[in-house]
């Protein structure tokens, strides 16, 4: 769970492969940099130092923090909530290549074919719920 609360606006996007290894960390919470390398390897397999260059990236990103340990070496901890980056990755998405039409985002979702009748279900929920959220 990241400590603070700041978002990611002020930080620097994270590149696909960053933003790959920011995913294990995410879901590890606090982790070292070898617990990094064993769970991303079920994902794809990357040399360990490559694993631990983009880790001290992300480091100087702003994106991880070291915590104090009584262990060799130090372990991680996010300093950004998944929500924040995923919020910030879309919106430039959105922006950038469909003219920042959230209709022409959404509408492409819906063309894909691995929607089930329980997505759709769910979809439709949020968009009910959306607009009861909006009338007076």
């Amino acid at each position: 769970m990241p400590r603070r609360s700041a978002g990611a606006r002020e930080r620097p996007e994270l590149s696909r492969l960053e933003t790959e290894i920011m995913d294990v960390v995410w879901r590890l919470g606090e982790c070292s940099s070898a617990e990094v390398i064993a769970a991303h390897s079920k994902v794809r397999r990357l040399a360990p130092t490559t694993i631990r260059t983009v880790l001290a990236n992300l480091r100087r990103k702003g994106y991880l923090e070291p915590i104090p340990t009584i262990e060799p070496g130090f372990r991680l901890r996010p300093t950004v909530e998944r929500e924040s980056v995923v919020r910030r990755t879309l919106k430039n998405l959105v922006a950038g290549l469909l003219g920042g039409s959230p209709r022409q985002a959404i509408a492409w979702l819906l063309k894909d074919e691995n929607l089930n009748d329980a997505d759709l279900d769910e979809i439709r929920r949020l968009i009910d719920s959306q607009r009861k959220g909006k009338r007076p």
